[in-house]
Protein backbone atom coordinates (compact mmCIF):
# COMPACT_ATOMS: atom_id res chain seq x y z
CA UNK A 1 0.00 0.00 0.00
CA UNK A 2 3.16 2.23 0.84
CA UNK A 3 4.63 1.38 -2.67
CA UNK A 4 1.59 2.49 -4.53
CA UNK A 5 1.18 4.96 -2.45
CA UNK A 6 4.66 6.52 -3.14
CA UNK A 7 4.25 5.86 -7.17
CA UNK A 8 1.68 8.18 -7.35
CA UNK A 9 3.19 10.57 -5.40
CA UNK A 10 6.23 10.43 -7.38
CA UNK A 11 4.19 10.65 -10.50
CA UNK A 12 2.23 13.80 -9.44
CA UNK A 13 5.52 15.26 -9.18
CA UNK A 14 6.67 14.63 -12.50
CA UNK A 15 3.45 16.10 -14.23
CA UNK A 16 3.72 18.68 -12.12
CA UNK A 17 7.27 19.45 -13.20
CA UNK A 18 6.70 18.44 -16.75
CA UNK A 19 3.10 21.43 -16.84
CA UNK A 20 5.61 24.24 -15.32
CA UNK A 21 8.15 23.35 -18.20
CA UNK A 22 5.35 23.74 -21.15
CA UNK A 23 3.98 26.87 -19.32
CA UNK A 24 6.95 28.57 -18.82
CA UNK A 25 7.92 27.74 -22.89
CA UNK A 26 4.33 28.73 -23.92
CA UNK A 27 4.80 32.30 -21.61
CA UNK A 28 8.12 32.80 -23.20
CA UNK A 29 7.22 31.90 -26.99
CA UNK A 30 3.78 34.33 -26.46
CA UNK A 31 6.40 37.32 -25.29
CA UNK A 32 8.77 36.95 -28.24
CA UNK A 33 5.71 36.98 -30.54
CA UNK A 34 4.17 40.24 -29.19
CA UNK A 35 7.71 42.01 -29.19
CA UNK A 36 8.72 40.77 -32.43
CA UNK A 37 4.89 41.77 -33.88
CA UNK A 38 5.37 44.98 -31.84
CA UNK A 39 8.66 45.85 -33.60
CA UNK A 40 7.15 45.07 -36.67
CA UNK A 41 4.61 47.42 -36.85
CA UNK A 42 7.07 50.23 -35.21
CA UNK A 43 9.26 49.65 -38.20
CA UNK A 44 6.46 49.43 -40.97
CA UNK A 45 4.49 52.63 -39.48
CA UNK A 46 8.30 54.60 -39.97
CA UNK A 47 9.07 52.46 -43.14
CA UNK A 48 12.28 50.82 -42.46
CA UNK A 49 10.88 47.49 -42.29
CA UNK A 50 11.98 46.37 -45.70
CA UNK A 51 14.86 48.63 -46.34
CA UNK A 52 18.72 46.97 -46.03
CA UNK A 53 18.75 48.27 -42.37
CA UNK A 54 15.53 46.53 -41.71
CA UNK A 55 16.18 43.00 -39.40
CA UNK A 56 16.85 39.92 -41.51
CA UNK A 57 16.29 37.51 -39.12
CA UNK A 58 13.67 37.00 -36.09
CA UNK A 59 16.06 37.59 -33.20
CA UNK A 60 17.69 41.08 -32.70
CA UNK A 61 18.62 41.19 -29.20
CA UNK A 62 19.10 39.30 -26.24
CA UNK A 63 16.13 38.13 -23.79
CA UNK A 64 14.84 40.99 -22.18
CA UNK A 65 13.83 38.55 -19.26
CA UNK A 66 14.25 35.25 -17.90
CA UNK A 67 10.91 33.63 -19.17
CA UNK A 68 11.91 34.63 -22.57
CA UNK A 69 15.54 32.97 -22.20
CA UNK A 70 14.41 30.27 -20.55
CA UNK A 71 11.74 29.30 -23.94
CA UNK A 72 14.91 30.29 -26.13
CA UNK A 73 16.43 28.23 -24.68
CA UNK A 74 14.19 25.13 -24.85
CA UNK A 75 13.23 25.96 -28.42
CA UNK A 76 16.89 26.28 -29.62
CA UNK A 77 17.22 29.97 -30.16
CA UNK A 78 19.71 32.49 -29.89
CA UNK A 79 21.08 35.25 -30.73
CA UNK A 80 23.91 35.56 -33.54
CA UNK A 81 26.47 37.94 -33.13
CA UNK A 82 29.17 38.45 -35.85
CA UNK A 83 32.63 38.69 -33.99
CA UNK A 84 34.96 41.88 -34.28
CA UNK A 85 37.50 41.62 -37.16
CA UNK A 86 40.54 40.99 -36.53
CA UNK A 87 43.44 42.48 -36.23
CA UNK A 88 45.58 39.80 -38.18
CA UNK A 89 43.02 40.20 -41.07
CA UNK A 90 43.38 43.72 -40.67
CA UNK A 91 47.26 44.00 -41.40
CA UNK A 92 47.06 41.35 -44.06
CA UNK A 93 44.30 43.13 -45.98
CA UNK A 94 46.94 46.04 -46.07
CA UNK A 95 50.04 44.38 -47.09
CA UNK A 96 48.07 42.87 -50.09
Amino acid sequence: MLGIAFIAAVGIFVVGIVTGIVVLVSIGIRREERRFQEERRFREQHGIWGSPDGPNHYIAENAQDGISSVGRSVNGLYVRHVPPPSRQKAELDVRV
